[in-house]
C-alpha cells in the first residue's frame, strides 16, 4: 500500500527588490558558476580538470528527504542508500572500498577539512538543507587537498538569500517525517527586532539550520532517526579580512537490516537478514548504528593588498558510534583535529596584465586520538570485551600551485604536493600490548594542467598522480582483526576535456575523457557474519567518458528562469582489473565489481508564473557485477521522478512586511521499480542484495517571512 506524503516546508524565497521567486530557482548558467577547487576562485568553465557543480537550484528537482537524487545526476558519482540513512558516495568507482560512508575521497566543508585523519568521512550526517552548491572534483586531479584517488568535494551551506525566519514540516510514505527551521540574522539582527520591517541588504552574516527527520523505513528493520543543528557565522575583523565560525552538532540512529542472498531478495525483498547457520539475524542482535558528530570550525581570511591573501582554518571535532551487529558489539570515540593554511600572491607579468602568475602554497596536517572497543552482542547490548585499542592516525600534507595565464588565452598550471600519513594501533586488551605503525611511503603528488580557449570553447589536457592510504576502519575492520598487511593504493590519471556554451549560447556541454591506472587498489570483502575486510587486489585500467549537455529556451525578461530547461548527464565506466591474483583464483581481465558501465540521467524544468516550476527526471543504469569473479550482478533497472511547486498565497504584515505560501509535490520511483541500490560488493553466501524504495509520493507547503529593502515598506510580487 502506498502512503502519501504530506509535507509542509517553510524555504528560501526571493532576493529583496526582485520578484518572491525561491533563490534557487533564479537564472544561472553553468558557464558562469564560480568554483573554488584551485584555490582561487575562477568561472567553471576555465577550470582544468574533470568537475561537476550541483548549485543551489539544482537541489530543488528532487525530494528534500534525501540527496541521492541530486548528487547521482552529476557524471561519474554515484550515491548509493543500503537502507535509510546508511549512504555510500563513490567517484569513478571508488565504491571498491566503501562498505557504507565515503572512503578514498577528500571532502571540505566552507573550506574546513571534514574528512577525518583516519580517512573516514561520516556524509551522512549532513541533512540536505546544509548543502548549497556542491563541487565534486573527479579522479587525483588536484593536488591541493591530500590524498585520495577517488576525487574531492567542496561543499557549502546554502546562501542565505532573502528569508529571514523559515519553518518546515514534511511528512511521507513509508513512516518519513521531517522538521526543518531556518534562521538568518542581518548584521544589526542582535540590536534591533527581527521582524523589523526595514532589514539592511545583503545577505545575513549569521545563519542557523535545524532539522528533525524520522523514517519508518521501507524494509523491515530499517527506521532511521537524525537531528541536526548548524551555524555560520562571519564577522568583518578589518577591511579587508574575516572571521567565519562553523558549528555543526549530528545526532543520527538508524537500523541496519544486512544484505539478502539472490533467493531471499527474490521472495520477499523488504525481509532483513534472516538467521543462517551460526549467525542470528539482524532483528534478533539489534543491529543499529548510533552515531553522534560534533564539529567546530573557524576561518580567518584577510587580503592584505589586492595581490596577496592568507586563509588559515583551524577544526576540532568528536564523532561517537555505537554499533550492535550480527558479529559483535562495537563502540568508537573518534575526537581530532586540525588545520590548514593557504597563501596566495598574484604577480603581473605584463604591463596590459594579459599575463598573470597566480601562486599558491600552504599545507595542512591533522592528528586524530582514537578509542575503538568491540564487545560481544547479547541482544543488541554489550557482552564481554573482546578487544580494545587505541589509535593515532595523523595526516600531514604540503602543497604549491601555480598557474600562469598567457596571452592568447592559453593557461598552464604545474601543482606539487608532498603527503605524509601515519596511522599507530595499541591493543590494550591484548598482555603483552601489541603494537603496530603503518609503514606507508611518504608520497609526492605533481599535477600539470594545460588550457586553451577558442571562441566559446575551453579545451584542457592533464595528467596527475594520486594515492590514497588506508583508512583506520580499514586497518581495523568489523573483524576486529589488524590487517597489518594493507598497503597504500596509487596510480596516474590522465585527461583531456572541452566545455563551453554554443547556439547562441542556449546550449551548454562538458565533454571528459579518462584514462587511470591504479596499482595495489583496495578492495572490500565481507565474511559470513558480514563483517568487512580488505585486500590489495593489483592493478586495475580504468577508461572512461562523462558528459553533461543542457539547453534553455531563451529567458524573456533576464531576472526569470527559463521557460524549459532540457539536460542529460551520461557516463561511461569500462573499468577491469589488470593483474588480480588471489591464492589459486585469477581475476586479471575481469570488471570491477560495483560499477555500472553507462549510466544516463536526464530531466526537463519547466518554469511559469507565481514561481510555478515543474521537474521530470529520469535515470537508467547497466547492470553491475556484484563479485570479482564476474560471476553475479544486479539488474539494469531505470527510474522516473516528478516534482512540481507554486506560489499559493502571500499576505502583508502591518508595515508592509510579506508572508509567503508554496505549494510542492512529486513522486519517486514512479515505474515502481524493484531495484538494489546500495549492493555490498563481494559479500559471503552472495548476500549482495538491499531493497531500495519503492513508488512513493510527498505534497507540501513552503512559508517563508523574507526581508524587505533598507527603507522600503514594501515587496513587488507577480
Amino acid at each position: 500500500m502506498i502512503e502519501l506524503k504530506i509535507v509542509l516546508a517553510f524555504a528560501t524565497m526571493a532576493n529583496p527588490g526582485q520578484p518572491l521567486l525561491s533563490d534557487t530557482t533564479l537564472p544561472q548558467s553553468m558557464d558562469s558558476v564560480v568554483v573554488t577547487a584551485f584555490a582561487n576562485r575562477s568561472s567553471l568553465k576555465d577550470a582544468a580538470a574533470s568537475l561537476s557543480v550541483l548549485k543551489e537550484r539544482d537541489w530543488q528537482r528532487f525530494s528534500p528527504a534525501s540527496a541521492v537524487g541530486a548528487v547521482n545526476s552529476l557524471p561519474g558519482v554515484r550515491m548509493e542508500e543500503r537502507s535509510p540513512g546508511s549512504y555510500r558516495l563513490a567517484i569513478r568507482g571508488s565504491s571498491l572500498r566503501s562498505p557504507f560512508g565515503v572512503r578514498n575521497i577528500r571532502m571540505y566543508y566552507e573550506g574546513l577539512p571534514f574528512t577525518d585523519p583516519g580517512g573516514n568521512t561520516y556524509l551522512n550526517q549532513f541533512a540536505v538543507g546544509n548543502f548549497g552548491q556542491l563541487e565534486v572534483l573527479k579522479g587525483p586531479g588536484n593536488s591541493l587537498y591530500g590524498a585520495g584517488t577517488g576525487g574531492t568535494i567542496l561543499a557549502g551551506t546554502p546562501s542565505a538569500g532573502a528569508d529571514q525566519l523559515s519553518l518546515q514540516y514534511m511528512a511521507g510514505s513509508y513512516g518519513l517525517h521531517q522538521l526543518e527551521a531556518k534562521f538568518n540574522l542581518p548584521a544589526t539582527g542582535f540590536r534591533k527586532p527581527f521582524l523589523q520591517a526595514n532589514a539592511p541588504e545583503g545577505p545575513a552574516p549569521h545563519q542557523f539550520y535545524a532539522q528533525h527527520q524520522v523514517y519508518g523505513g521501507y524494509r523491515n528493520h530499517s527506521e532511521m532517526k537524525r537531528d541536526m543543528f548548524s551555524y555560520l557565522g562571519h564577522w568583518k575583523t578589518g577591511e579587508r579580512s574575516t572571521l567565519s565560525l562553523v558549528q555543526l552538532v549530528g545526532d543520527l540512529w538508524y537500523q541496519t537490516p544486512g544484505g539478502l542472498t539472490l533467493a531471499e531478495y527474490q521472495k520477499d525483498p523488504r525481509q532483513s537478514r534472516p538467521a543462517a547457520g551460526p549467525n542470528p539475524s539482524a532483528e534478533a542482535t539489534r543491529a543499529a548504528i548510533s552515531q553522534r558528530t560534533i564539529y567546530s570550525g573557524l576561518r580567518h581570511e584577510w587580503k592584505p593588498t589586492e595581490r596577496i591573501r592568507l586563509d588559515i582554518a583551524a577544526y576540532g571535532a568528536k564523532t561517537n558510534v555505537t554499533n550492535p551487529a550480527i558479529r559483535n558489539y562495537e563502540k568508537r570515540s573518534e575526537p581530532h583535529y586540525g588545520t590548514r593554511l593557504n597563501f596566495a600572491y598574484t604577480l603581473p607579468l605584463n604591463t596590459s596584465r594579459s599575463a598573470n602568475l597566480r601562486l599558491n602554497a600552504g599545507g595542512e596536517w591533522q592528528q586524530g586520538h582514537y578509542r575503538i572497543s568491540v564487545y560481544g552482542n547479547n541482544a543488541g547490548e554489550p557482552g564481554s570485551l573482546q578487544t580494545d585499542d587505541r589509535l593515532r592516525p595523523r595526516t600531514a600534507l604540503l602543497f604549491t600551485q601555480g598557474i600562469l595565464d598567457l596571452p592568447m588565452d592559453w593557461q598552464f598550471t604545474a601543482g606539487l604536493s608532498y603527503n605524509a600519513n601515519k596511522v599507530q594501533i595499541r591493543r590494550i586488551s591484548e598482555q603483552p600490548v601489541f603494537e603496530f605503525t603503518s609503514n606507508y611511503r611518504n608520497e609526492w603528488m605533481p599535477r600539470l594542467a594545460l588550457t586553451k580557449k577558442l571562441g566559446p570553447l575551453t579545451f584542457y589536457g592533464m595528467i596527475a598522480k594520486g594515492f590514497s592510504p588506508p583508512t583506520t576502519s580499514e586497518l581495523l575492520p568489523s573483524t576486529s582483526v589488524i590487517n597489518t598487511s594493507l598497503q597504500a593504493e596509487g596510480g596516474w590519471n590522465q585527461e583531456l576535456g572541452v566545455r563551453g556554451r554554443v547556439l547562441r549560447q542556449q546550449l551548454y556541454f562538458d565533454l571528459d575523457f579518462f584514462y587511470f591506472r591504479l596499482k595495489d587498489a583496495i578492495v572490500q570483502r565481507r565474511d559470513a557474519s558480514g563483517a568487512d575486510y580488505f585486500d590489495n587486489a593489483g592493478g586495475t585500467r580504468q577508461k572512461g567518458m562523462e558528459a553533461y549537455i543542457s539547453w534553455s529556451m531563451r529567458r524573456k525578461r533576464p531576472n526569470r528562469p527559463a521557460p524549459l530547461q532540457a539536460w542529460a548527464s551520461y557516463t561511461l565506466h569500462h573499468f577491469k582489473y589488470d593483474d588480480f591474483k588471489q591464492g589459486t583464483n585469477d581475476f586479471s581481465g575481469n570488471f570491477l565489481p560495483g560499477v555500472a558501465r553507462q549510466t544516463l540521467v536526464t530531466g526537463i524544468d519547466l518554469n511559469g508564473p507565481a514561481a510555478t516550476s515543474l521537474h521530470l527526471t529520469y535515470q537508467y543504469v547497466d547492470p553491475m557485477w556484484l563479485n570479482d569473479a564476474n560471476t553475479a550482478r544486479a539488474a539494469q533497472y531505470h527510474l522516473l521522478a516528478a516534482r512540481i511547486a507554486t506560489q499559493l498565497w502571500q499576505t502583508r504584515f502591518k508595515g508592509g512586511r510579506p508572508f509567503l505560501v508554496r505549494f510542492f509535490a512529486g513522486a519517486d520511483n514512479l515505474f515502481n521499480t524493484q531495484y538494489s541500490l546500495g549492493n555490498d560488493i563481494n559479500a559471503f553466501g552472495g548476500r549482495y542484495y538491499n531493497l531500495s524504495a519503492g513508488r512513493n509520493f510527498y505534497v507540501g507547503l513552503q512559508c517563508a517571512l523574507p526581508y524587505l529593502r533598507a527603507g522600503n515598506g514594501s515587496a513587488s510580487a507577480d
